[in-house]
C-alpha cells in the first residue's frame, strides 16, 4: 500500500513540476545591439489597412502596370518585395491609413466629374490634393488619411 501511494505522490509531484515550468514566464534573451543588419531587417513589415475598408483591394505585383478603374480613386502603397495592394476607394468620405510608409507608393484618381482625392496629415490638414483624372507618386509617411469628395481641387 505504501508503495502504491509514493508512486501517486510521485506521480503528482511530477505533474506539478510540468505545470509549474508552463506557467513560468520564459526569460528574456539580451538584447544586443550589435545584431546583423540581415537579422533586424528580417522582421516583415505590418500589411496596410484602410478604415473603412475601401470598395475593393487588389494585388498589384512588381513592375505589373495597372489602371485604376473609372470612378475610383487607388491608393498603392508598397509593402513587400513583390508588390502591394492597390486600395480602390468607390465612396465619398475620409479613410483612416494604416501602415501606408515609405516613399514609394502612387494615387491615381479616375473618379468621374471634377471630384477631389486629398490626401491629409495627422491633423487633418491637406497635404496634396489629386485631381479627377491624374496620379502621381506618393511619399505615404506624413499622410494619415485620404479624403474623397465631390469637391474639385
Amino acid at each position: 500500500m505504501r508503495i502504491r501511494q509514493r508512486r501517486i505522490v510521485a506521480v503528482i509531484g511530477i505533474v506539478v513540476g510540468f505545470l509549474a515550468a508552463g506557467v513560468l514566464p520564459a526569460q528574456a534573451a539580451p538584447v544586443s545591439s550589435a545584431l546583423p543588419v540581415a537579422q533586424s531587417a528580417s522582421v516583415a513589415a505590418a500589411e496596410p489597412s484602410t478604415s473603412p475598408a475601401p470598395a475593393r483591394r487588389v494585388w498589384v505585383s512588381v513592375g505589373e502596370v495597372h489602371d485604376c478603374p473609372t470612378g475610383y480613386a487607388c491608393a498603392t502603397p508598397t509593402w513587400g518585395s513583390n508588390g502591394g495592394w492597390e486600395f480602390q476607394f468607390y465612396n465619398y468620405g475620409t479613410y483612416s491609413l494604416a501602415n501606408f510608409t515609405g516613399d514609394s507608393g502612387s494615387v491615381s484618381n479616375s473618379q468621374t466629374g471634377n471630384a477631389g482625392m486629398r490626401l491629409l496629415d495627422q491633423s487633418g490638414r491637406v497635404i496634396r490634393c489629386q485631381w479627377a483624372g491624374t496620379g502621381d507618386y506618393v511619399n505615404w509617411d506624413p499622410v494619415w488619411y485620404i479624403q474623397l469628395s465631390a469637391t474639385p481641387c
